[in-house]
């Protein structure tokens, strides 16, 4: 059977991610049950979404085929840059990347900085990150026991534009009650703020 993605969009929060978990819990949206054939990588672009449990999977670490930066902390996620597979080492800052750097206006260069930073975490300069490449974004909880894991692709250019929608923002995902086994405190640097839905 060929895997399908879980959802296409762009995972912005954490209240996001627990409206991925609480769909799949419901039947609503597909949890994939093996890890991704050679083949199969090709679905990997930006707006992927997956979510596994590790038990019914037996999935214990994601492969995707794709070389990544080390991952970085962001909020509740973690946060990794895919890497030029030609030249994927540490990268020096040029004096053109400098000066480039501090010439353009500064406050421009803070909200752009921002809003990078919103996206990519502190992965902003210092590898050689592959031109137009993709970012993963991923979120672990524990419920009953068993690791469920949530990973998303996205490309900055993206997001930015608007060509990815949210989960909050889909009518029939937005409405869902997140269950009470989703909201441990122990799963969150965090602890998220749930909106709770009114509709009885």
């Amino acid at each position: 059977m060929s895997i399908v993605e879980t959802f296409h969009g762009y995972i912005e929060t954490t209240q996001d991610t627990l409206l991925i978990f609480e769909a799949c819990r419901r039947g609503l949206l597909p949890r994939i049950c093996r890890r991704l054939q050679e083949k199969e990588r090709r679905i990997v672009q930006s707006g992927t979404v997956f979510v596994f449990d590790e038990r019914e999977s037996g999935i214990k670490r994601w492969t995707d085929g794709l070389v990544w930066s080390p991952s970085r902390i962001l909020g509740n996620f973690l946060v990794y840059r895919e890497l030029d597979k030609r030249n994927s080492g540490k990268k020096d800052a040029s004096p053109i990347d400098r000066a480039s750097r501090s010439s353009s206006s500064d406050n421009e260069t803070a909200i752009e900085k921002n809003r990078e930073r919103a996206l990519v975490g502190s992965l902003t300069n210092s590898y050689r990150f592959k031109k137009n490449g993709l970012i993963k974004k991923t979120m672990s909880i524990v419920v009953n026991g068993v690791s469920q894991h949530m990973i998303s692709y996205y490309s900055k250019e993206d997001v930015l534009s608007g060509n990815l929608r949210t989960p909050s923002s889909v009518p029939e995902l937005a409405g869902l009650e997140i269950s009470p086994e989703f909201l441990m405190k122990q799963n969150f640097r965090i602890p998220p703020t749930v909106e709770q839905s009114y509709d009885h």
